[in-house]
């Protein structure tokens, strides 16, 4: 175990190290080549009727109304997905490493968590996250829910997007993840890879999460849009009312505890808002009652390392809210 002790600090050093950089492209930080991601592991098709309910409709364009017809097209709210399916199959949780903080951010770090507490109190109303008729009928696998929805998604030819990409990038990570981070849309390497985040932003993310003590293996990434926008383009409305469904159905199979939204476009698209995204960074917001933080995506640390900083408080932020809800339970 010492041999990890000493790799997360050689991470978390090289990440302070990069903090304090003026490069915008990182230097020595970011390797040249793209992640290479592992060939998925084949996970058999559930022999499940398919269920009557069709697939959810694409979502009112009126912000938000539309996350209300979403959430109330799916099964009736429970407290958590174990509490509707059966013999719940999540795994036991790795142990993480504890986040080393200073005495002045920990104290705002503790404040900030008593008030997103409270926050979250205050939203036992929303009903939280509908577990997704799958998720239901697979017995809570949520691995085998996510499956027969990748299955569909791969072929989805609903925008003009399908002409052009090379993969559908449906999503990567733990079925089980705590953490659910969303992005705007895949980029060139994501749509050669069929993999989220695997350039040079995906480079930087992946390192921005080692920072904190968590892998890729313990968390879950996506994107609003499956298909590559032409030229890294915005989404437009007609693209996000397409494929914004198929997020909100990860996020009913995957039952994260906390969602962090990767830039402007990713916030203000979930949450149904136009807000800047310094307004947005400065609370947390809520997703049928599960919080949302927004941080800058790691393009634009690239080319902007004013963003470094706050990308780094809102991170440390994100991993001591993580460890205060799954305390609570």
């Amino acid at each position: 175990m010492s041999g990890d002790g000493d790799s997360r600090d050689a991470v978390l050093r090289d990440f302070l190290t990069w903090l304090e950089q003026n490069d915008p492209d990182g230097g020595w930080y970011l390797d040249e080549d793209p992640v290479e991601m592992p060939a998925p592991v084949a996970t058999p098709e559930p022999a499940i009727p398919e269920p009557a309910a069709s697939a959810p409709t694409a979502p009112d364009p009126t912000p938000p109304e539309r996350a209300a017809a979403t959430v109330a097209a799916a099964p009736e709210p429970v407290a958590s997905a174990a509490a509707e399916v059966p013999g719940g199959l999540a795994k036991p949780r790795r142990q993480l490493p504890p986040l080393d903080l200073d005495s002045a951010f920990k104290r705002r770090a503790e404040i900030f968590v008593a008030e997103t507490v409270g926050k979250i109190a205050r939203q036992s109303g929303a009903g939280g996250l509908a577990a997704d008729p799958y998720l239901v009928e697979a017995g809570g696998d949520k691995a085998a829910a996510l499956a027969r929805l990748k299955a569909e998604v791969l072929p989805c030819t609903a925008c003009s997007l399908s002409g052009g990409r090379k993969n559908t990038v449906f999503g990567a990570g733990d079925p089980d993840a705590d953490i659910f981070f969303i992005g705007e849309a895949p980029g060139r390497d994501e749509d050669l890879q069929g993999e989220p985040f695997v350039g040079r932003s995906g480079q930087l993310l992946t390192k921005i999460i080692g920072a904190i003590g968590l892998g890729r293996e313990d968390v879950y990434i996506g994107n609003i849009l499956k298909c590559r926008p032409p030229e890294n383009r915005d989404p437009t409305g007609v693209e996000v009312e397409a494929c914004e469904p198929h997020l909100m159905r990860q996020l009913a199979i995957i039952q994260p505890r906390v969602i962090c939204c990767l830039g402007r476009i990713a916030a203000q698209t979930l949450l149904g808002v136009d807000t800047s995204l310094k307004r947005l960074r400065d609370s947390v917001h809520f997703y049928a009652g599960v919080p949302v933080m927004a941080t800058y995506h790691p393009a634009a640390l690239l080319r902007n390392p004013d963003y470094k900083r706050d990308t780094w408080d809102d991170v440390r932020r994100l991993r001591v809210l993580h460890d205060a809800l799954l305390e609570q339970d």
